[in-house]
């Protein structure tokens, strides 16, 4: 078991343990999260019936009530009036405010359990319990949460820091493979942006990450966590550094988007990175050699590199609903190497919607 640290400018201080096995014996963690009599599970109708009863039992061998909320699995799900059904089941559970969320699922769980947690009540405590690979190195760190609103992804939420998140690798063990390799999108971000021995690693042992060996996964997961755990130290409210994480997200949630969430979200992100990287290319930012190592290590795992039959001028109006944008200016992640981003705010609309209708051989 591995543990890292998320300290918010010494406000709060979130525990993450890493490792396979760690929702064994979680109960204690639980109670250890703060002054609680009751935790709620919410989750979703995939994840609950593999790991809902195992979860509450858990908890109710540490001593405090549970109860389990579950919503229909999906996406298209993830929106304000699930968030509705949730708050009226948590009314009738009388939950007060020593009531705690446990978000069990993967992203799309995360994030409307999250919302669902800091809007009831004006905010309960909340512990992540990621059963994906994208949830447990990106989603459940950081305190973003959020719903899609008016076909536009994560139109609507709030900032709200987990008190734990707890990612067990061995509910990856589950997941089917395009899931897996979904959030494998995210693992390559985060190497992308601040880790090139990670980057070098799953050069080299693609196969290995790719067939779950149990190792190498932890090792992954860690390394891809303590990545986003540095960047959102720095900057939790997504001001200045945080930014960095939206490496490829830019144009991923525009083709999320227009394909109507066709395109996984880990698909839509990798061929974001694969334009974002060919944007720095074009800049004088990146060389061809290393676009080309990113390009072969999204494509090595699965992850599709090339735009899907959508025209570039829907995907750039999409890009001015996005949420980075500020004074009319897009905030952009170039890319200097693996390991290394920088944020631009420079780059004009005219010069991605180049890069997206030209091709990458």
């Amino acid at each position: 078991m591995r543990e890292l640290k998320l300290d918010i400018h010494s406000r709060h201080r979130c525990r993450i343990d890493i490792g396979r096995g760690s929702l064994k014996g979680c109960g204690r963690l639980f109670r250890q999260a703060g002054t609680l009599k009751r935790v709620v599970i919410i989750t979703d109708s995939n994840v609950g019936p593999l790991y809902g009863d195992a979860l509450m039992q858990e908890i109710a061998d540490a001593g405090l009530q549970a109860d389990i909320i579950t919503f229909p699995a999906g996406e298209e799900h993830k929106n304000l009036q699930t968030a509705a059904g949730i708050y009226r089941q948590l009314g009738s559970l009388y939950a007060d405010r020593s009531t705690a969320i446990a978000a069990l699922g993967g992203g799309v769980v995360g994030d409307l359990a999250g919302f669902a947690s800091a809007t009831y009540l004006r905010g309960l405590p909340l512990i992540q319990v990621p059963t994906s690979l994208l949830a447990q190195v990106d989603s459940s760190i950081g305190g973003k949460t959020a719903v899609n609103h008016d076909r536009l992804k994560n139109q609507v939420g709030a900032f709200h820091q987990p008190v734990l998140i707890l990612s067990d690798s061995a509910t990856l063990d589950s997941l089917p493979d395009s899931e897996y390799i979904n959030g494998m999108a995210e693992v390559i971000k985060s190497a992308a942006i601040g880790d090139a021995g990670l980057f070098s690693l799953l050069e080299n042992n693609s196969a290995e990450v790719a067939g779950r060996q149990p190792e190498l996964v932890d090792e992954v997961i860690f390394r891809s966590a303590r990545v986003k755990v540095a960047v959102v130290s720095a900057d939790e409210k997504d001001t200045a550094a945080r930014q960095l994480l939206n490496f490829g997200h830019t144009i991923g949630h525009a083709i999320e988007t227009c394909s109507g969430f066709s395109f996984s979200h880990g698909q839509a992100i990798a061929i974001g990175m694969v334009k974002a990287a060919r944007l720095s290319c074009s800049l004088g930012l990146l060389g061809l050699p290393d676009f080309q190592r990113l390009k072969n290590l999204i494509e090595t795992f699965g992850l599709p590199a090339e735009l899907p039959g959508i025209d570039p001028a829907r995907l750039i109006e999409a890009m001015r609903h996005d949420k980075k944008i500020s004074d009319g200016k897009l905030k952009f992640v170039l890319l200097r190497q693996p390991g290394e981003a920088l944020v631009s705010g420079d780059v004009d609309f005219s010069d991605i919607e180049k890069v997206l209708a030209a091709g990458d051989e």
